[in-house]
């Protein structure tokens, strides 16, 4: 959550003091940035959900339009993670010498909240929830490699876990509609510096990336919908690029070529295909999807037809 020992009172942190620490981190950060888009070999996909802080104590003091769709939020993501046998992890904070003790109903989540007694349970002292707790412990045992974040406060104790698990080398990402805090203006500049990402991306990439991906090519394209709860071009061609970066080029030209399927009439669909097909050293098949995407972009007088354009030319003169 992020705050102030005072004698008789949890103080949050200044909006001041906390957005000039996250610029700090933002910049000290950036080669670790780095290191996630790298094209390096990646270990496969192994995620879990951490649900921060969403204690009866500290809901009251949130910026109310933001409570009620976050916890929605957090509900859904903790289904999504159930569903597919990913782990879900809940975080206390406790501060020490202060009420609510452990065990009280202010320190629970309340009871709406979909957790189980099996999900492991952390209790921090500090606002990272790796700092002096046994988070990494857990993580390493289960091998994940990947955290998806919801709770509160975005600017303080979820803030500080991104942060923390950055520098030890996860895979993160702050889930935009289950995060609040005490202003909803404060929770948008954090979203803003961290990417963080949409809900039904990270729910359809759950589905998605915990199968087969052969499936993409067998089944159907009401099928598709249906079973990873597709419900844009923009949820396929993020996973597309997720697992470019993460250097599995063919899974990408699988996902990207289900998404231009399933959406043909969308230039960036053919685009991102090229792209993964360029990256994965076909040309040929590259050229072919760039020249759909200049075509459609054409046709369509689509605002990003220079992008389309420049990739089509680029390659056909390499050719």
């Amino acid at each position: 959550m992020g705050y102030i020992n005072q004698p008789g009172a949890v103080l949050m942190k200044s909006f001041k003091s906390v957005m000039i620490v996250a610029f700090v981190c933002f910049v000290c950060s950036l080669p670790l940035y780095s290191r996630q888009a790298n094209t390096s070999p990646a270990a496969s996909f192994k995620p879990a959900l951490l649900v921060i802080d969403i204690q009866n104590v500290y809901l009251p003091i949130m910026d109310q339009k933001e409570v009620a769709p976050a916890m929605e939020a957090i509900n859904t993501l903790i289904d999504a993670f159930r569903k597919n046998n990913y782990p879900i992890i809940r975080v206390y904070h406790h501060e020490i010498g202060q009420e609510p003790a452990p065990g009280t109903e202010q320190f629970e989540f309340p009871q709406t909240v979909n957790i189980k007694d099996e999900d492991p349970k952390v209790i921090k002292n500090h606002p990272s929830a790796f700092q002096m707790t046994e988070l990494d412990s857990i993580l390493k045992a289960k091998g994940v490699n990947t955290l998806y974040l919801g709770g509160l406060s975005a600017t303080g104790c979820v803030l500080a876990t991104y942060f923390s698990a950055l520098e030890r080398d996860y895979d993160v990402f702050m889930v935009k509609e289950a995060v609040m805090s005490g202003k909803a203006d404060y929770t948008e500049v954090i979203r803003n510096i961290t990417g963080a990402w949409n809900l039904s991306f990270v729910t359809v990439g759950l589905n998605l990336l915990s199968g087969n991906l052969e499936l993409l090519q067998i089944l159907s394209n009401k099928e598709l919908v249906s079973k990873y709860g597709i419900g844009s071009a923009a949820d396929l061609n993020g996973i597309g690029y997720y697992l470019i970066f993460k250097n599995r080029l063919e899974d990408a030209v699988a996902v990207l070529t289900a998404n231009a399927r399933l959406y043909p009439d969308e230039a960036n669909c053919f685009d991102s295909l090229g792209d993964a097909y360029e990256r994965n050293g076909q040309k040929d098949l590259a050229l072919a999807n760039y020249e759909k995407a200049y075509l459609k972009a054409k046709e369509k007088n689509d605002h990003n037809l220079p992008i389309f354009e420049k990739n089509y030319k680029r390659l056909q003169e390499a050719n």
